[in-house]
């Protein structure tokens, strides 16, 4: 331990984690297709090296969850877009305001020709 941090009185050492996440075994399956078989209501996947059969609860909550966070990302996304493009628009007037400014000031300003002379 660092010299100048100091442990709180009666703190303990971390203690070990309890949990652990087993490895995924190879050629893990996400079910990214799945047929839908209607005289049996099942569902089943649709890649060969698996075809497992699926509760299809299960497989609609997961798709309904991933449906509705896809959805929450997609309006979080167009309002960070249209808050930009508010931004730009604001900035754009600004510009020509600006532009329409120094145009105006140098129309003021007498031109002075120095022919290579010092003022």
């Amino acid at each position: 331990m660092n010299d100048n941090v100091q442990r709180f009185p009666g703190a303990t050492a971390l203690p070990d984690n309890p949990m652990e996440l087993a490895p995924r075994r190879p050629g893990w399956c996400d079910h990214n297709a799945v047929t839908l078989d209607e005289h049996t209501r099942t569902v089943t996947c649709a890649d060969p090296k698996c075809g497992a059969v699926l509760d299809p609860f299960n497989f609609l909550a997961s798709n309904a969850h991933t449906i509705q966070r896809a959805w929450s990302a997609y309006r979080q996304a167009m309002t960070q877009a249209n808050e930009i493009a508010e931004r730009v628009s604001i900035l754009k007037k600004e510009e020509q305001r600006l532009r329409a400014m120094v145009k105006r000031l140098q129309e003021k300003v007498p031109v002075v020709h120095t022919r290579g002379r010092a003022l």
